[in-house]
């Protein structure tokens, strides 16, 4: 191995290491060491010219367009509406009306960031909690799991889906067919689950009726803004559909829906510039980079030609990628460990492993980002939120407590799926 690929090697552990154990600007210093690594030149085609190649713009670019339609539909007071609305029509009935807000969430985490839909639901369930003198825990547990779960069900849904889109070239309806009854099945399997582990009595079953006090009608700030928005992002998420039939990137339609909103309702985009997440746009970029110089200085094929023995047996491998992404997503965070892992699958794939190999990843991946805090952003802003509420520390070892039963229920829906679709 040649100096190069070992400084390389040595940049890319130092950069995991941050994101697993760093505090702060965990963006900046990933995206400064793949900077450093072009700038070093340690391996070939880091070039700026090269960057639509090296960095999946379209990502980005569908990325920014959607925070920028999210922007508009959570000012215009959309999900605070929307989440009273459908608390009336739960009624008396407490367990309907958290299973229609968990319906909510899942379907809001499926087309928009996941934790957007966080921020939006969390003041709901803690008022939910508080008006019902409740604990407010397994409320947000099961709203986080329920978030990732319905992330899993879309490309667009998760940072995950996203890179393992843009690596494996599957489109939007692929993601759609293949990932959404699995999500389906996992949803219905947690809220069986939680049923059983968020308890209310008699007492609490009176104070319903406070909820019907609250005016969906007085959450709305901008009813001309929520009507444009709303119809802005049913448009976008129709071409999303067609898109393959359009031959339109999806970048170009959800920038456009987001540049009509612009157009529209602020003075320019230095407007909702405050509203994009670049943490994550910055962050993504950076790990695009070290992926790529993984590829070139030869890791990613070593790690793939290490399972080039048992491309013969499909079933073996799919259950090896299935426990690996149970192991490393919930530890390296969802986005820098497919970044890692994409890329392997794609040779073995190309070698002529099945196609079905992504989906048992993408199943896989996607439902142990709940096991930890590290697995996901959103997952650390619950425990944000749920330590301001209780004004106490929500440590590693009680949020693994309350996700591991349900993590452990949906990987197992997951694995009987896959099997299924092998059959």
């Amino acid at each position: 191995m040649s100096l190069h690929s070992i400084l390389v090697l040595l940049l890319v552990i130092i950069t995991y290491l941050y994101i697993i154990f760093g505090k702060k600007n965990k963006a900046a210093v990933v995206f400064g060491i793949a900077l450093l690594i072009s700038a070093l030149r340690l391996v070939e085609g880091l070039e700026t010219r090269n960057v639509g190649y090296i960095i999946d713009v379209d990502t980005l670019g569908l990325l920014t367009g959607m925070m920028i339609i999210v922007s508009f539909l959570n000012k215009s007071g959309f999900f605070e509406f929307f989440s009273i609305k459908i608390i009336k029509i739960g009624g008396k009935n407490f367990y309907l009306t958290i299973s229609l807000l968990m319906v909510i969430v899942a379907l809001t985490s499926a087309f928009l960031d996941n934790v957007v839909t966080i921020l939006v639901m969390a003041p709901m369930i803690f008022l939910i909690a508080d008006m019902l003198e409740i604990n407010p825990i397994p409320l947000m547990m099961l709203t986080i799991i329920v978030d990732n779960i319905g992330g899993s069900a879309t490309l667009i849904g998760s940072p995950l889906n996203l890179v393992i889109g843009s690596i494996s070239g599957f489109s939007f309806n692929d993601f759609l067919i293949k990932m959404g009854p699995v999500a389906i099945f996992a949803f219905i399997a947690i809220i069986l689950y939680f049923k059983r582990h968020i308890k209310i009595d008699e007492k609490s079953i009176s104070k319903i009726e406070k909820l019907f006090e609250l005016d969906e009608k007085n959450a709305i700030n901008d009813p001309k803004m929520m009507i444009y928005s709303l119809i802005v992002f049913l448009i976008v998420v129709v071409l999303f559909i067609l898109h393959s039939v359009l031959h339109i990137e999806l970048a170009v339609i959800a920038l456009l829906g987001g540049t009509f909103l612009v157009f529209k309702f602020s003075n320019g985009y230095e407007d909702v510039a405050k509203d994009i997440d670049w943490d994550m746009l910055f962050f993504f970029a950076g790990l695009y980079i070290i992926s790529y110089a993984l590829d070139e200085i030869g890791f990613t094929e070593k790690i793939a030609n290490l399972f080039t023995p048992i491309l013969g047996h499909q079933l073996i491998l799919m259950l090896i990628f299935y426990l690996i992404s149970i192991l490393t997503i919930p530890i390296l965070n969802n986005v820098p460990a497919a970044l890692i892992l994409a890329p392997v699958i794609k040779i073995l794939v190309t070698s002529g492993s099945n196609p079905m190999l992504w989906w048992t990843f993408a199943i896989g991946a996607n439902f142990a980002t709940n096991l930890t805090p590290l697995g996901a952003v959103q997952n650390l802003v619950t425990v944000s939120f749920l330590e301001k509420n209780l004004e106490r520390r929500f440590g590693f070892l009680e949020y693994m407590k309350w996700t591991t039963p349900s993590v452990l229920i949906s990987l197992t829906v997951g694995i009987i799926y896959t099997l299924v679709l092998l059959a």
